[in-house]
């Protein structure tokens, strides 16, 4: 283990193989809040906005105003976070190095070191040494959203209160798309992925053939770099430079293959097992195919495959269960019949009762889903949605109107169009005679059928007299008169 001097009250913790933190037990103080959130504005606010808001609560806790015991405290607290919000420099430094860059002693060149150690990459600090993982950024790309004191340091919800037993690597996600049968009965899929590993040319140490690495010179070898952070209080991190060992990879003995880091970036193809019954949005966890931690000693980080399943045009699914929806004509809903209704493992014959309302629902025991890792199956519910005709011949009208007839109690429209036609028929024929008769009568021509059926005879009328019209008249030649 690494020894380092140390005081009488100081205090440090250790791994097996190096010290982590130290702190000087005297003046443990903490560091200073956001002043973001002690003013309650947001970071993108504008230099009026803070002045208003700072005026508004300099004013509600000002000791001579608000006799609140805490009221002095508070307006302490609000006139620090003004002081560096209100000035441009101080707020940029702050929105990029956090509290640490407002403490005696900060060295920011330190933190720029593993920049330009690791390829560049921004900081984004939003606190206290937050999100340090973009310091790595440059060399390997987007590492997670874990930070370098999450694989260095490892704090716990206490405070610092321990090191993790051993470094571990970033996980990689990705994302896998599967049919929605696919997910209910379960598949395979081959992904690819470019995890850090460590070089094999030269098994990780950096270094070309025959070369050796050097003493640390930011750290002196010590592997450890000391901050003030605030009115004496000491922190020590590990050493950003060599990353604790308190060695480097000295110019010119690099590793042609990794650039002198150890690591490098490969392509892979990971065969992914997908359990039956896998619901959408889950991610599987495949141990050990992340990235390699930073650090070099530790396990790697995990492959988080993140399933997206297609949606089904013949099932919805809630759970284990499953959801179809069939339609059946209107006589099947009344008489009752025989449907086919596709299951996760094929057609199969339905019987549907005598009398089924729309909507009314049927389930299938066992034809659902297996949920992932489980053996009892989910249910098929089964929708009828009774489908009505459009249009209709005349002769399913007429039934359709019998059937109605008889369900209301009235009597058959056809049954008395029947009985009307029959009782109808000899006046019909009388009217038909006489509507002729008058028709022929017009042009002093009378129709009457002869005995032959089709033929028509036609001859000129005559008064009901049928002498000689000479017998009718007088020896003058003028007509006789009749008594």
């Amino acid at each position: 283990m690494r020894e380092l001097h140390q005081r009488p009250g100081d205090y440090h913790v250790h791994s097996a193989d190096r010290v982590l933190l130290f702190f000087h037990a005297s003046r443990i103080q903490s560091a200073p809040k956001d002043p973001y959130q002690v003013l309650g504005v947001k970071r993108d606010a504008t230099p009026a906005e803070i002045k208003k808001t700072y005026f508004a609560l300099a004013r509600k806790y000002h000791p001579d105003t608000n006799p609140d015991k805490d009221a002095r405290e508070k307006f302490v607290e609000i006139q620090e976070a003004y002081d560096i919000l209100k000035d441009e420099k101080k707020r940029a430094e702050y929105d990029k190095y956090g509290s640490a860059a407002q403490q005696p002693g900060f060295d920011a060149n330190a933190f720029e070191n593993a920049r330009s150690a690791f390829g560049g990459g921004g900081f984004g600090f939003g606190g206290p040494f937050s999100d340090f993982s973009g310091a790595f950024g440059g060399a390997f790309g987007s590492r997670g959203r874990s930070n370098i004191f999450e694989e260095l340091f490892s704090f716990g919800e206490g405070g610092g209160q321990g090191f993790a037993q051993s470094s571990r690597g970033s996980d990689i996600e990705t994302t896998v798309g599967v049919s929605f049968m696919e997910a209910c009965k379960g598949t395979s899929r081959n992904v690819t992925i470019r995890p850090i590993v460590k070089c094999d040319t030269c098994s990780g140490t950096g270094l070309k053939p025959g070369a050796q690495r050097s003493t640390c010179n930011a750290c002196d070898g010590s592997g450890m770099r000391s901050y003030v952070v605030q009115n004496g209080f000491h922190m020590s991190t590990i050493c950003n430079k060599c990353q604790g060992t308190g060695t480097v990879v000295p110019p010119g003995s690099q590793c042609s293959t990794c650039a002198g880091v150890g690591q490098v970036r490969v392509k892979k193809t990971v065969k992914v097992d997908i359990p039956a019954g896998v619901e959408d949005g889950v991610a599987l966890k495949i141990p050990g195919q992340g990235d390699a931690p930073v650090s070099g000693t530790g396990r790697p980080g995990d492959l988080l495959v993140r399933i997206n399943v297609a949606p089904s045009k013949t099932f919805k699914r809630q759970g284990s269960h499953l959801y179809h929806e069939v339609r059946i004509p209107v006589h099947t809903a009344l008489l009752g019949g025989r449907v086919r209704v596709p299951t996760l493992d094929g057609e199969v014959d339905v019987r549907v009762p005598s009398g089924t309302q729309p909507g009314e629902q049927m389930v299938l025991r066992g034809h659902g889903v297996a949920p992932a890792y489980q053996n009892n199956k989910g249910d098929l519910y089964v929708t009828f949605n009774v489908q009505l005709p459009r249009s209709l011949t005349p002769r399913q009208r007429e039934l359709l109107q019998q059937f109605a007839d008889d369900v209301e109690g009235r009597t058959s429209a056809s049954s008395r169009t029947s009985s009307s036609s029959t009782a109808a028929d000899g006046p019909s024929s009388s009217g038909t005679s006489s509507q002729a008769q008058t028709d022929t009568t017009r042009n002093g021509t009378d129709f009457h059928s002869s005995s032959a059926p089709d033929s028509w005879v036609s001859h000129t009328s005559r008064p009901s007299d049928e002498r000689d019209p000479k017998e009718r008249m007088d020896e003058q030649g003028r007509p006789k008169t009749t008594a």
